[in-house]
């Protein structure tokens, strides 16, 4: 189970900072920009059953994991039922949000390794996470097959809505696969740091899928942008794991960290 000690400090997983959490005792302005993006991706789905809304963004360090974390908890302090899912099977950071492992996750599921559903309760009240799994040599293949679209129809059953962090678009496709299997996208940029052609990329190779992008996020608007063009296609990925060869705006001004996603 997730041992989850939300704080105003970041905690440390790993060696590495991870971003606060949205918590009762964060500031005003940050939870009314939650609210305001519940409320509008609320509309968005139309009373469809368990809307299900991706989380991605151009480049690495957008924020893309906080705010998708975030997100999550905003809905789960509404009293919905919420299953925050770990897409990002590459390199993924929802597991040391919560303090657990990573193995036994999506990855398995997906590559038919376990016909059992390992969903972890969190110390957030309505709010249950799905691991990435162990890295796997596939992961687009293993979210475009048919395995994804059968996990997405049984959580349903269970769940009122469902958050997936996904890898950046401009690195890799695995976000885009999602396009038919997903209510909408919700897009991360971060503030001083994207560049406007970064994003147009990004947002063309999503409509170029016939994506649903339901709103952007503006993270971390305090940044300077002095870094402005400094960013573009930094390392993202590390060898770990396996060794082988818009019709609603959701835009707020959220000012959480970057270190993650």
């Amino acid at each position: 189970m997730g041992n989850y000690t939300p704080n105003s400090k970041k905690k440390k997983t790993g060696g590495r900072p991870i971003a606060p959490h949205l918590t009762a005792s964060s500031p005003f302005a940050i939870k009314e920009a939650y609210n305001s993006i519940r409320t509008k991706l609320i509309f968005t789905g139309k009373g469809e059953k368990c809307p299900i809304f991706a989380v991605t963004s151009s480049l690495a360090s957008d924020g893309k994991t906080t705010n998708a974390v975030n997100l999550a908890i905003s809905f789960a302090i509404a009293n919905q039922r919420v299953l925050l899912i770990d897409a990002d099977m590459r390199k993924p950071s929802i597991h040391r949000h919560f303090s657990c492992e990573s193995k036994n996750g999506l990855s398995e599921v997906l590559a038919g390794l376990t016909s059992e559903i390992n969903l972890r309760k969190t110390d957030t009240e309505h709010l249950t996470i799905l691991t990435a799994g162990q890295i796997p040599p596939n992961p687009a293949e293993l979210l475009s097959t048919e395995n994804m679209d059968a996990l997405l129809e049984y959580v349903r059953g269970y769940f009122d809505y469902v958050i997936i962090d996904t890898p950046p678009v401009n690195i890799v496709t695995d976000a885009t696969v999602l396009a038919e299997k997903v209510t909408g996208y919700v897009f991360v940029t971060q503030a001083g740091k994207n560049h406007i052609r970064d994003i147009s990329d990004a947002i063309h190779q999503l409509e170029d899928m016939n994506a649903n992008i339901v709103g952007m996020v503006l993270n971390d608007p305090s940044n300077e942008a002095e870094n402005h063009y400094g960013y573009r296609y930094k390392r993202y990925y590390r060898s770990t794991g396996y060794r082988y060869g818009p019709d609603v705006s959701a835009s707020a001004a959220a000012n959480t960290e970057k270190k993650d996603g």
